[in-house]
C-alpha cells in the first residue's frame, strides 16, 4: 500500500499550524470580516497555499470548529474519569474548557455553512455536548451536589452565562480568564451548589 503524501507529518503540522491561527483570527474578526489572506500572512504563506489544506473560508471554518470540538471531547473523557461529585465535575470542566482558545466560535456557527459537508457532524456533536451535561446536571441532583429543577434549563442557563461572560471580559487566552476564574466558580456554586443553599 502507497502511503498517503497528504499526511506526512510536514504537511500535518502545517494544517494545525493554520487551525490555530485560523482559530485566533476568526475569534477576533468573526467568519464574515475575516479574510483568508490575514491567516496566511500570519504565517508568512502564500494566499494561494492555503487552498492546498482548506477549499475555501467556510471548509477552513467548519474544520476549526471540528478542532475545538474534539478539545471538548477530549475535557469531557479527563473529567468523567474524576473521582469528585458532578457539582465539582461541571466546575473542573468551566475552568479548562473557558481557557481553550476560539471556545466562542461554536456559538457563532453560521448558517450560510449549513450546505457544508461536515455541518452536520458539527450539529451532532454539539447535540452530544448538551446531552452529556444535562447527563452530568441530572447526576448532580442524585448524588446531592446540586440543587434539583430541570437539568436542561440548568444547562441552558450555564452555557449562556458562559458565553456572555466570555464576550464580556473578551478572554483570549489562560492569564486573562484566571482573572475571574474565582467569580466564575462562586456563580456556580451560588447557583446549583446544594451547600451553598444550605449556608444561606
Amino acid at each position: 500500500m502507497e502511503p498517503n503524501i497528504n499526511n506526512t507529518p510536514k504537511r500535518i503540522k502545517k494544517k494545525d499550524l493554520i487551525l490555530e491561527s485560523a482559530i485566533s483570527i476568526f475569534s477576533q474578526h468573526g467568519f464574515h470580516n475575516t479574510k483568508l489572506e490575514q491567516i496566511t500572512k500570519s504565517l508568512n504563506l502564500t494566499d494561494k497555499s492555503i487552498y492546498y489544506y482548506f477549499n475555501s473560508k467556510g471548509d477552513l471554518f467548519i474544520e476549526v470548529i471540528l478542532s475545538i470540538q474534539t478539545k471538548l471531547d477530549k475535557l469531557i473523557e479527563t473529567i468523567n474519569k474524576m473521582d469528585v461529585n458532578h457539582l465539582e465535575k461541571i466546575k473542573t470542566y468551566t475552568n479548562k474548557a473557558m481557557t481553550i482558545n476560539g471556545l466562542t466560535l461554536l456559538m457563532q456557527l453560521p448558517k450560510s455553512l449549513s450546505d457544508f459537508a461536515k455541518y452536520n457532524l458539527i450539529k451532532a456533536n454539539e447535540a452530544n455536548h448538551y446531552k452529556i451535561w444535562t447527563t452530568w446536571f441530572k447526576k448532580g441532583q442524585a448524588d446531592g451536589s446540586m440543587i434539583h429543577g430541570n437539568p436542561d434549563e440548568h444547562r441552558s442557563f450555564l452555557f449562556g452565562s458562559l458565553f456572555y461572560l466570555h464576550q464580556w471580559y473578551a478572554i483570549k487566552d489562560n492569564e486573562s480568564y484566571a482573572q475571574i476564574q474565582p467569580f466564575i466558580e462562586k456563580m456556580i456554586d451560588r447557583m446549583y451548589s446544594t451547600n451553598f443553599q444550605r449556608l444561606q
